[in-house]
């Protein structure tokens, strides 16, 4: 599909998620409920320790949530999402400055914007997004709905909608920290600002 616009930078090819490697996480998370949260919590810790500046940016979001469903979603995607760019890039996957963050919220925010001035736009930002990293983005819209599906009417929207933003803001800032196979960092210039 082609894009009108876009504020969102597009996704080096070497960045782009396969499918192999979110269904390599997917087949890692054990049934048994100790042993996932387990992993998760060692998940949680790699990345704490490896993506500071992202995992201050989830924690601000995950610390403000009541609904202990949508709590436990966004705890889960913050850690399977990491895995998905470890498990795809390794070494590749630089650690994201504060700046790389605040490019991501700042662009995501100005897509937003663009898109719903504009009644032509077909497009959502989570759409321009799962264009750039469909494997993710596949990946966490499938859990979002079993969660809808889960909590029912129960589910606090508003909370779930700040849940899903920040993962978009994860998934837009790795993709621009990946180096390339060479080990060049990709271009950091941005259009909006």
């Amino acid at each position: 599909m082609f894009i009108r616009k876009a504020a969102l930078r597009p996704v080096p090819p070497y960045a782009m998620v396969e499918g192999r490697h979110v269904d390599a996480v997917s087949q890692s998370l054990d049934d048994d409920d100790d042993a996932l949260q387990n992993h998760l919590d060692r998940g949680f810790r790699e990345f704490d320790a490896r993506q500071a500046a992202l995992s201050e940016r989830a924690g601000r979001t995950l610390s403000g949530l009541h609904d202990e469903l949508v709590q436990a979603l966004g705890y889960f995607l913050v850690v399977t999402v990491y895995f998905a760019f470890r498990e795809a890039f390794g070494a590749r996957l630089r650690e994201a400055t504060e700046d790389d963050v605040g490019i991501a919220e700042r662009t995501l925010e100005a897509d937003t914007e663009l898109r719903e001035n504009d009644p032509k736009e077909p497009l959502e930002t989570d759409d321009v997004v799962a264009m750039a990293q469909p494997a993710v983005l596949a990946f966490v819209q499938h859990h979002v709905d079993q969660a809808l599906e889960q909590g029912g009417d129960e589910v606090d929207l508003e909370e779930l909608e700040a849940v899903y933003r920040m993962v978009l803001v994860l998934v837009v800032t790795y993709s621009h920290v990946v180096s390339s196979p060479e080990g060049t960092p990709h271009d950091r210039a941005f259009a909006p600002s």
